[in-house]
């Protein structure tokens, strides 16, 4: 992925993402998904909304803070190794399975907040311990070979990709009822 990649449907621009930025973008995260989450108005029925899948194939808003919370833990782990082993091999998760198998959608909202803001921090102070040099370390994924900085700048822009879904997902959800 070129670093002058902006992603169409969020903006996201890769091109921003030095890693101090992409590490404070990751440390944003609990604070704008928990922001996110809260009731637009006092009446609003809040659990029902974030629990609310729009369509069958759409996730709710509660799914897709849980599938950022299991990113930032998977990205963790994927950037531990890079800095760690000799040109490691990684594979990730299905998120599908994982929504299904975990049931996301069924998960209290303070402690998957807690865990997102928890998985955030571990996130960051993997990060924290890169040198300069460290950031072109690479692996290998299933779809090719990527450097520590792209695995950085992909942890963000998920963050930031589906914080935009979560928004757009209770707009519809609260235009619907």
């Amino acid at each position: 992925m070129s670093d002058a990649w902006v992603c169409p449907e969020c903006g996201l621009d890769y091109g921003t993402l030095h890693p101090p930025f992409a590490i404070n973008t990751i440390k944003s995260f609990p604070r704008r998904f928990t922001e996110a989450l809260e009731p637009a108005a006092p009446s609003e029925d809040n659990e029902a909304m974030i629990r609310t899948r729009p369509a069958p194939d759409v996730w709710s808003a509660i799914e897709y803070t849980a599938h950022v919370a299991d990113l930032m833990d998977e990205f963790a782990v994927v950037i531990h190794r890079i800095y760690s082993e000799a040109s490691p091999t990684i594979g990730f998760s299905d998120p599908d399975e994982k929504a299904a198998s975990e049931k996301w959608n069924e998960l209290p909202t303070e402690p998957l907040l807690g865990q997102l803001k928890a998985n955030c921090a571990a996130l960051v102070a993997e990060a924290d311990r890169i040198d300069g040099a460290g950031w072109i370390r690479k692996a290998t994924f299933p779809w090719g070979e990527r450097d520590l900085l792209t695995m950085l700048q992909n942890a963000a822009h998920e963050g930031v990709h589906h914080l935009k879904d979560v928004e757009k997902v209770l707009t519809r959800v609260r235009s619907a009822s």
